[in-house]
């Protein structure tokens, strides 16, 4: 009963009179799911992209703490 009520008050909220045809729901289902798989794509290749600067700069910060590390031992 509460989900009715949630729907029918959206419903009224955006003046939704005639519900959409099944077949014109499922097309923008399709359509959305299709941008929701390429966005997924970039998302991927950002966090991928991500991880390789990670690496970097856990690298560099390696390297020059080993730098810091002998210069403190020559002198």
């Amino acid at each position: 009963m509460i989900a009715y009520r949630v729907a029918a008050a959206y419903f009224k909220a955006n003046n939704i009179t005639k519900l959409p045809s099944p077949k014109r729901l499922e097309a923008e289902y399709a359509q959305l799911a299709s941008e929701k798989a390429k966005f997924y794509e970039q998302y991927k290749e950002a966090k991928d992209e991500l991880l390789k600067l990670k690496t970097a700069k856990q690298n560099v910060a390696s390297y020059f703490r080993e730098e810091e590390q002998a210069q403190i031992v020559s002198n």
